[in-house]
């Protein structure tokens, strides 16, 4: 006999609105901490300025290195930043590789707040 399984619908993770910025990886940061880390890649050879939605509300963001270190001001190159609507806007130069870290913003649960 043959089943059939059927998942429920759930939100993406994380949206790109740019055909050429393409996701690699998502995982936790090593540290443990719970972030989130999103490592993306511009894959057409042209410059590229995208935007990221996570499908959580985002309260921190730093770019980072492949060893998820943090970089210095000098050293970020696809000048991310958080936009009041949540959205991260970044721009990549031709094939590069941008890694994020993205802390989720604190929930007040409803308990929280009576």
């Amino acid at each position: 006999m043959l089943s059939t399984f059927r998942f429920a619908w759930f939100p993406a993770l994380l949206t790109v609105d740019h055909p050429a910025v393409r996701v690699e990886a998502v995982k936790l940061a090593d540290d443990r901490s719970g972030d989130g880390v999103v490592r993306l890649y511009e894959s057409h050879g042209g410059r590229a300025t995208a935007t990221v939605r996570a499908g959580f509300p985002i309260g921190g963001l730093s770019e980072i290195d492949l060893l998820e270190r943090g970089l210095s001001k000098g050293q970020r190159r696809a000048g991310p930043d958080v936009e009041p609507d949540g959205a991260v806007r970044l721009s990549l130069r031709p094939f590069q590789v941008a890694t994020l870290r993205l802390r989720a913003a604190s929930l007040k649960s409803t308990s929280d707040q009576a």
